[in-house]
């Protein structure tokens, strides 16, 4: 069983009502974050959140976590992600554990499946906390910033692959969908991987402060900034 499995969408609902048919295990609660312009038509029986602007990837994990603060765990899920037979119950195989924990998939697989799903437990946000929204807002290196901080925490941290496959396999389709999106994520990338460098001191496996901004502060600390969001934002 799965507890709670969070799904963001910014475009392409065909995507996401596959990504759904993909499930092979029971979910308690299915809750769709709809983060596009004009509002996301799904036939399915799901909760849905839906912000008055994007919420971004990682705020849309935060936003699903925060609905359900009961779960022991939740699962998330891009909606180009595609679950094969058995991997669903081999996730959460490793879920059903006290001890803080984090299941997702390999940075350096063909499938490029990090952070294109992953699991994680009450635990893991009680001891490092949620995503970073606001350093890594819509999207990219949050998925870094938070292996940091469980690594940092001594987390453990488990890669697991199964036979899932996150679009075509060249990167994300909510982007290469849309050539707008995609012109802006070349911009906020970038300006992503600033942040991150200004957050550790240095790019990903490069970095050399132990905590955020190397200041005596706790690694759940981030710093809300309306006009940098403001900056990075995808929106119309």
């Amino acid at each position: 069983m799965i507890p709670v499995l969070i799904a963001p969408v910014l475009n392409r609902p065909d995507l996401l009502a596959e990504m759904l048919d993909s499930i092979d295990v029971p979910v308690d609660r299915t809750i769709i974050v709809d983060n596009s312009p004009d509002g996301i038509a799904l036939d399915r029986d799901v909760e849905w959140i839906r912000g008055v602007s994007s919420f971004g990837y990682p705020g849309s994990i935060n936003v699903g976590i925060m609905q359900t603060p009961h779960a022991p765990w939740w699962l998330f899920a891009s909606n180009d992600i595609r679950f094969g037979p058995g991997d669903l119950a081999e996730i959460a195989s490793h879920m059903d554990t006290p001890e803080p924990r984090v299941v997702t998939g390999d940075r350096r697989d063909a499938r490029m499946l990090r952070w294109a799903y992953g699991a994680l437990n009450a635990a893991t946000v009680q001891a490092v906390g949620l995503m970073d929204e606001h350093a890594f807002y819509p999207i990219y290196f949050d998925d870094d910033d938070y292996e940091r901080r469980c690594l940092l925490a001594g987390i453990r941290w488990i890669v697991f692959n199964g036979s899932i496959e996150h679009g075509d396999g060249r990167g994300s389709m909510t982007i290469r969908s849309d050539e707008r999106l995609a012109d802006r994520n070349r911009i906020t990338f970038e300006l992503n991987r600033a942040q991150y460098e200004a957050k550790w001191g240095g790019t990903p496996t490069a970095e050399t402060y132990s905590t955020p901004y190397a200041m005596s502060v706790p690694l759940s600390f981030v710093r809300p900034d309306p006009i940098a969001r403001a900056a990075r934002s995808w929106d119309r």
